[in-house]
């Protein structure tokens, strides 16, 4: 089971559901948790669709920001 959530930065990431702590491409590590989850996924696959899904969202969000260590 996969868990899908938001870092500070404004990516969607996803990451098992036993997994402690999952680090950001822009470099924060998110402690999961304290995070909000956005969805639950049976697999990898799945959650990787529904990253994609939620990151383009509305605005078709490409660019990021860094986040503030």
């Amino acid at each position: 089971m996969f868990v899908v959530f938001r870092c500070s930065c404004g990516r969607h990431l996803y990451s098992p559901e036993d997994a402690k702590t999952r680090t950001c491409p822009c470099g924060k590590r998110t402690t999961l948790s304290k995070t909000r989850v956005l969805a639950n996924a049976e697999d990898a696959r799945a959650a990787g669709e529904i990253v994609r899904k939620l990151q383009l969202g509305e605005h078709g969000m490409t660019g990021f920001k860094s986040a503030k260590l």
